[in-house]
């Protein structure tokens, strides 16, 4: 076995590119070398990465006739120009143009499938018709160059990509040593490896600097000047790095960056794959299912979609894992998270002319689940993250433009996702049953109603938490099912018989969440409000009995209330066991658990559902359809 450190210098997801792109060139030497048998993982250390391969590996085998292309040259024709004046020649790159036009090609056939493909989940099941267009596309790296060609830095990049290529064999095969060299110590003597490359540059004659800029597409904290240790100017240049290590960061940037253009907009945001413990060439492919099914969004929602769709392809990755092999190999912990713990967030506000870092921060992978150790276990985690994507992307305004309301929201879910808590989760539901509640007024076709979160999926999210004990004993208490049926009676249900079945027994009880959650935070005040409810539903509940019992002139039965839609009185008991519950935990928790058990759903997670995604003219990859000119 042997372990290579990447040091984490400065905190961002540069580190994360730095490890992915010195891994990617091991794995390249390795093939160069035919230690066919040698594996690659990576290791988050805390203060460093560790990269470990398998097998042993001696700079003295460093020795081939054979180079290492790596990471190719951005070709347009304004490249070609620039390039050409310095002596250049691109080739043997990515043709930029020609990739644009396939993707316009694709544009066009995309758009005259069924709408049921045209959804990221028709590309996470794989649909062969699907398929067999999306072979007809673009390139997997088309964003990432777009995304370079965007922020301004093609001349950066080329000149880094193009200082590689010009190497001779030999050149290539001196730097890796060097390189291999800085990566052995466990503490990277980064200013040793420049004077190393110096006096090798020097003895081989190869030209050029031994530092290039850092762009801040590949280092989200570098700046003009605003880094010094006490910033009191700004310079017109930015800062500097060794230019092998930028090489190294580009080539990770390919491998495990997402980069978005922002819907409606032209911000950008990218997200960095944060490495727990796993193999190069997974997290590879993890992350081109990532991208596929991962679409752009609006600045807060796109947060929440990545994180839910990253923990999608962990989730499958471990299904995969179990009908392939019948299990997890000996060094793969059981929790998703010790595979990748999350996404490192880049925030870049357009200014016009240019692209500013606005906010650098991480978003976590959710720690819902359990040790997903046995199949069952797993679908049902498919179907908790398919509920939660259906509601979260469905959130939206008045053509598609989120307000107050939805921001609200979305940070809400944005809370909890970037916690390991579960209250920030049920001041969510409670706020979105309310929202779903008033949107379904507005909209008569109940097939474009917003999807309810359902009483099976908050009971599984609640144990699958890990401090799920307290949560489970409010849930499974009488008095407090019986007023959730209570509220859900007077609310949704009431509300889908008027409008679907035309039956207006029962007053449809508008605003009811919000009263109720605006009392939350007073025990007195929220007791007070509640039994006032629960007083008017019981008057309106027996009154409705009387009638019926008129009518048919004797007792009613089970089945009398089954037949005719009547709904069960709440009765003193329940308020007794809601006030002891609130003699134990805290009244805004037990409110807002309320309020969302009562607006969910009383169906199961189903399979069909899981599929049944909304769908939406924006089905292609917001990157994939605008650009700067």
């Amino acid at each position: 076995m042997h372990t290579f450190w990447i040091n984490k210098v400065s905190g961002t997801s540069a580190d994360t590119l730095l490890a992915l792109g010195w891994a990617q060139l091991l794995q390249e030497v390795l093939k160069v070398l035919r230690k066919h048998d040698s594996r690659l993982f990576i290791r988050n250390c805390g203060d460093s990465f560790a990269i470990e391969l398998s097998e042993p590996l001696y700079e003295e085998e460093f020795y081939s006739s054979r180079s290492i292309p790596f990471i190719e040259p951005l070709i347009t024709v304004k490249q070609d120009e620039r390039q050409g004046k310095k002596g250049h020649i691109l080739q043997n790159g990515f043709e930029y143009d020609k990739e644009r036009e396939k993707q316009k090609r694709l544009i066009a056939q995309l758009q005259q499938l069924p709408a049921r493909l045209r959804t990221p989940d028709a590309r996470f099941r794989h649909e062969p018709e699907l398929e067999q267009v999306l072979s007809t596309g673009p390139r997997k790296e088309l964003a990432h160059y777009q995304a370079i060609n965007i922020f301004k830095v093609s001349d950066t990049f080329n000149d880094i990509a193009l200082r590689w290529q010009g190497l001779t064999v030999e050149q290539q095969w001196l730097a890796i040593g060097l390189l291999y060299r800085l990566f052995s110590q466990r503490e990277n003597g980064v200013n040793v490896a420049i004077k190393s490359w110096e006096r090798l540059a020097k003895e081989q004659h190869i030209g050029g600097k031994s530092m290039a800029t850092a762009v801040q597409v590949i280092n989200p904290t570098t700046g003009k000047g605003a880094n010094t240790t006490k910033s009191n100017k700004l310079h017109s240049g930015g800062l500097e790095s060794f230019w092998l290590l930028e090489l190294l960061k580009f080539k990770g940037f390919m491998l495990g960056a997402a980069p978005y253009m922002l819907k409606g907009s032209k911000d950008r945001k990218t997200y960095v794959i944060v490495p727990q413990i796993v193999a190069l060439d997974t997290l590879t492919r993890m992350m081109e299912q990532f991208r596929a099914i991962c679409w752009s969004s609006t600045a807060i929602k796109q947060d929440i979609l990545a994180a839910l769709r990253l923990t999608q392809v962990l989730v499958k990755h471990r299904r995969e894992a179990f009908t392939s092999r019948q299990g997890l190999e000996d060094w793969e912990p059981s929790p998703i998270v010790s595979i990748a713990s999350g996404l490192d967030v880049t925030f870049y506000k357009d200014m016009g002319s240019a692209h500013a870092i606005m906010n650098a921060s991480t978003i976590n992978v959710p720690t819902w689940f359990p040790d997903l150790t046995e199949l069952p276990a797993i679908e049902q985690a498919d179907l908790l993250l398919a509920e939660h994507l259906r509601v979260i992307r469905r959130i939206e305004g008045y053509q598609g433009k989120e307000g107050n309301e939805e921001l609200e929201l979305l940070r809400a879910y944005r809370d909890f996702l970037s916690g390991h808590d579960l209250r920030p989760f049920w001041k969510f539901a409670a706020l979105y049953g309310g929202y779903l509640f008033r949107q379904r007024e507005r909209e008569k076709d109940a097939k474009r109603w917003l999807p309810q979160l359902t009483k099976e999926g908050l009971l599984r999210l609640i144990m699958s938490h890990q401090n799920n004990t307290s949560l489970r004993t409010i849930l499974e208490t009488p008095g407090f099912q019986n007023i959730a049926s209570a509220i859900r009676e007077a609310t949704v249900r009431a509300q889908w018989r008027r409008s679907q079945d035309k039956d207006t027994k029962y007053e449809v009880r508008y605003g009811l969440g919000q009263d109720l959650m605006r009392k939350a935070r007073y025990r007195e005040e929220f007791m007070a409000a509640l039994s006032e409810f629960l007083f008017l539903y019981n008057a309106e509940t027996a009154r409705e009995e009387e009638k019926l019992a008129k009518k048919l002139a004797r007792r009613l039965t089970k089945d009398d209330y089954r037949t005719h839609k009547l709904r069960y009185p709440s009765s003193s008991n329940d308020m007794i066991q809601l006030s002891n519950l609130l003699d134990t935990y805290p009244t805004e928790l037990v409110a807002s658990m309320l309020i969302a058990y009562g607006y969910s759903r009383l169906d199961t997670l189903k399979s069909e559902d899981a599929q049944a995604d909304d769908i939406s003219d924006d089905f292609i990859n917001t990157e994939l359809v605008q650009e700067e000119a």
